[in-house]
């Protein structure tokens, strides 16, 4: 195994992504030759038997998140597709990645709440939880295919986003510092912006994407070989 004084991953969310996409780079090699694979550095991680056992020991760490928590960051880093070598007609060498399918399906879930006593159409809710986690398409695309309004997409993506990316909060206005001029013969109290922002301010508040990232960081961090 690795000396336990290595740091093979400069973070943890480098680490998740070789964890999640270990057993798809091993799909389709028999298993002979994937644990006779030298544990050699690949810049990601390892291969063979110290490579299985990285990805274990980083899966078995995320098992304390929530399923809320792995759904996101499976979402987040875990390939949506795996190879594929069939051999038939209709093979494109590549298929979807169940564990990838099943947490968009679970976060499709749990985004229905956020629109209690409205219609939500299932396929555009889950077309927008994957843009959200990455998926690259338009709204308007996704209107077309679900077969729903722009306008109607374009407020699901607004709710769907801040749930899962996270929204400011609403501002706040500093106090504003009085300070003493002279005004002729006279002294005026004036206002000024302390910070010259027009005395303005924003406070993040996190999605469950973020949320979950913080914790895999807490858990992580404390693996031998994953800079904190």
């Amino acid at each position: 195994m690795i000396d336990t004084e290595e740091r093979l991953f400069r973070t943890p969310q480098e680490a998740l992504v070789f964890a999640f996409n270990y057993s798809m780079q091993q799909q389709g090699r028999p298993l002979a030759d994937r644990l006779a694979s030298p544990a050699a550095r690949t810049g990601k991680g390892l291969s063979g038997n110290d490579g299985a056992g990285q990805a274990g020991m980083i899966r078995r760490e995320l098992e304390q998140l929530s399923a809320t928590d792995r759904a996101v960051l499976i979402a987040r880093y875990a390939p949506r597709s795996m190879p594929c070598a069939c051999g038939r007609a209709c093979c494109s060498h590549h298929m979807p990645n169940p564990e990838y399918a099943a947490a968009i399906t679970e976060l499709t879930r749990l985004a229905q709440s956020l629109f209690s006593g409205r219609l939500s159409n299932y396929q555009l809710r889950r077309a927008l939880v994957e843009k959200a986690l990455g998926v690259k398409v338009t709204i308007k695309a996704i209107a077309d295919k679900c077969e729903v309004a722009e306008k109607t997409a374009d407020a699901h993506w607004r709710t769907i986003r801040d749930w899962i990316g996270g929204q400011p909060k609403k501002k706040a206005k500093k106090e504003a510092k009085r300070a003493r001029v002279a005004a002729g013969s006279a002294a005026a109290d004036i206002s000024e912006d302390v910070d010259g922002d027009g005395g303005e301010m924003r406070t993040a508040i996190d999605g469950i994407e973020s949320a979950a990232r913080k914790r895999a960081d807490d858990l992580l961090s404390g693996l031998p070989f994953i800079r904190s």
